[in-house]
Parts: structure tokens; C-alpha cells; sequence
């Protein structure tokens, strides 16, 4: 008798820790799907941010390209406004000088056909400087305003670093070139403008325009030429 009883509890003891270990069995079951379940999850999210921070990115590339871009534009506006603006406008003694191009050339023909006055195959006009020598051509400007006083090219000189001083040429043949010429005589009202011509040594540098009034002097430093 005592021996059924005490194989009654045996098997109750057992079936309890089936029951048990099932509850168990489905607990883990349960507590494994909700861990994958949430790792899924962050996974999903942590894949989100991930392309959201890359489109962040390349939105912010696109953006620095662009504002690259438009500086570069900007530089590229400026430096072709620079290089259409006047070499130089000064108001000296009531004449105002203002100095638009230049040129320096071996040969007169070269100097038409850059300017487009003619074309390569157009042009038979040849004029050479001497030996050592080329052209100085500057096109420029002079309007009075209220001076008393007239401008004399014997008086305009050029002046290179060394002291060399060069007055204007006779430069008719400026308008064989087919380029407008300024006036050879005194200038004594009104606006004028056109190309003067000078000679000069080849390798002058340093040049200075001027012209001396009776109360102050005009003087303007040219750039350097190839």
C-alpha cells in the first residue's frame, strides 16, 4: 500500500514538472520572439537613420558644390568686369584723362589685326618700328571741365623706370589701321578720344603718363606689357 502511494506522488511530482517545464518552454519561446521581435525593430531604425544620415550628406555635398559653383561664377564676373573697366580716370586741372586700352606691338599689323580693326587676310598695312623699338598705343579720353587751360602733345610725355621720356609720334597712319585717331592739334574744349601712338625701347618698363599744368600735374603709371 505504502509502496501505490508513494508511486501516486512520484508521478504527480512528474507530471507538475512537465506542466512546468512546458510553461517554461513557452515563456523562453515567447521571450526569444519579442527579443527578435525588438531587434528587428532597432535594426529597421538603426537602417533608417543610417539613410537619412547619408541623404543628409550628399544633400550637404550638393549644397557645398553649388555654393563652390557660384563663388567660382562670382570670382569669374568679377574679374571680367575688372577687365572691362578704364585703366585709369583722373581730373587734373580741370581736364579729365581717362585712359581706356593699350597696346604694345613690333608691328602695326599685328596690333590691327588684335583689335579687329582688320583681318588677317584683309590687311596689307604694314608699318614696322626701328630696331629695338615697338609701338606704345593708348586709347583714351580727355573732356574738359572748366580748365583755362589747352593740352599740348609736346607736352604729354611718356617715362619709362630708366628716365627715358618719349613724346607722341606723328601717328596718321593710325587710321589706315582702320582705328579712330585722337586729334594732332591742341585741344582747347569740348570731349575728345582715340588712339596716340608712341615709340619705345623694347624693353622699357615702369612707364608713366603725364602732362604738367600750371597749377599741378597729371600723372598716371601705366601697367607693363608682354
Amino acid at each position: 500500500m505504502k509502496k501505490k502511494i508513494a508511486m501516486l506522488l512520484c508521478a504527480t511530482l512528474f507530471c507538475a514538472s512537465a506542466l512546468t517545464g512546458c510553461s517554461n518552454l513557452d515563456n523562453a519561446g515567447t521571450t526569444a520572439s519579442s527579443r527578435s521581435a525588438a531587434d528587428s525593430v532597432v535594426a529597421t531604425e538603426s537602417a533608417a537613420e543610417s539613410e537619412t544620415a547619408a541623404d543628409t550628406a550628399d544633400y550637404s555635398k550638393t549644397a557645398a558644390e553649388s555654393e563652390s559653383a557660384d563663388t567660382e561664377a562670382s570670382s569669374e564676373n568679377v574679374t571680367a568686369t575688372e577687365a572691362a573697366a578704364d585703366i585709369s580716370d583722373t581730373t587734373v586741372a580741370g581736364w579729365q584723362f581717362v585712359v581706356e586700352k593699350l597696346e604694345k606691338n613690333k608691328s602695326l599689323e599685328n596690333v590691327s589685326v588684335d583689335l579687329g580693326y582688320t583681318g588677317v587676310e584683309t590687311n596689307d598695312y604694314v608699318k614696322e618700328a626701328s630696331d629695338g623699338n615697338v609701338y606704345y598705343l593708348i586709347k583714351m579720353q580727355l573732356n574738359k571741365d572748366g580748365s583755362t587751360e589747352a593740352i599740348d602733345w609736346a607736352s604729354l610725355k611718356l617715362t619709362d623706370s630708366d628716365g627715358n621720356e618719349y613724346t607722341r609720334i606723328d601717328d596718321e597712319f593710325l587710321t589706315n589701321l582702320g582705328m579712330t585717331r585722337m586729334a594732332g592739334t591742341k585741344l582747347n574744349f569740348g570731349s575728345n578720344e582715340g588712339w596716340i601712338a608712341f615709340e619705345i625701347k623694347e624693353d622699357a618698363s615702369g612707364l608713366t603718363l603725364s602732362y604738367p599744368f600750371e597749377s599741378e600735374t597729371y600723372s598716371c603709371e601705366l601697367p607693363d606689357l608682354q
